[in-house]
């Protein structure tokens, strides 16, 4: 099994492949508007693409899932919680996918948005916008997000080895982050501030004060990317 990270500078935004080398196949997560170096990544694996999945509706950026699916002819598998109008599969809490004899095992971790999963892959998880590195995604996309949040960390990620490799959805300055596109979630034990509130109010506390802006135009973005 190989994991790929696709990252973006210009967006801070990280798309990944995931392929099983033997069976020349692959899924692609959260592709761009512009999937070309995604494309170009497959094409050097020599890989095929079997479906496209998407790890939440993204609210900073264009998804090009929808596109992706049509111009290979697969399908795009999106949360059981999605709202997105547009054909589609849906993958829930619990379920099991495969890329050859890779199992990608779903996890349910809302409070960013309310259909955020995380993917499970061996040792390593795709965690979306739940867990960054040195932070975790906002929460006051909905009025739930908050609590929510604090639930899929303390009560689902937080359960998991330190060792477990954690690979986010962002990186870089575009969004206050560091460059590094991966970190392990011991390390986000230690050291991550919103990790370390004590309490469900000190973490609902925390993550209610001094948050920027949310990203100009999301609720148009949202719109669209729910529309394909």
């Amino acid at each position: 099994m190989r994991l790929i990270p696709v990252p973006r500078a210009k967006t801070g935004c990280i798309s990944y492949i995931i392929a099983d080398g033997a069976a020349g196949t692959c899924l692609v997560v959260d592709p761009p508007e512009d999937p070309t170096a995604v494309l170009r990544t497959v094409d050097g694996l020599q890989a095929r693409v079997v479906e496209v999945l998407e790890t939440h509706t993204h609210a900073d950026h264009v998804s090009g899932a929808h596109h992706v699916g049509q111009m290979l002819g697969v399908p795009v598998r999106l949360p059981s919680k999605s709202q997105a109008t547009y054909s589609h599969r849906s993958y829930g809490d619990a379920d099991a996918l495969r890329v050859g004899d890779v199992e990608v095992r779903a996890l349910h971790t809302p409070g960013h948005t309310a259909d955020s999963m995380s993917l499970i892959v061996g040792g390593r998880a795709l965690v979306g916008d739940a867990l960054l590195v040195g932070t975790v995604g906002r929460g006051d996309f909905y009025p739930q997000g908050i609590e929510e949040l604090y639930h899929s960390l303390f009560d689902k990620l937080l359960t998991f080895d330190d060792e477990l490799m954690i690979y986010p959805a962002h990186f870089g300055p575009r969004h206050g982050l560091p460059e590094r596109t991966s970190t392990t979630l011991g390390e986000e034990r230690r050291t991550n501030e919103a990790l370390n509130q004590k309490t469900k109010p000190e973490f609902v506390r925390y993550m209610s004060e001094g948050w920027p802006p949310k990203p100009q135009g999301w609720e148009e973005i949202v719109e669209r990317n729910l529309k394909g």
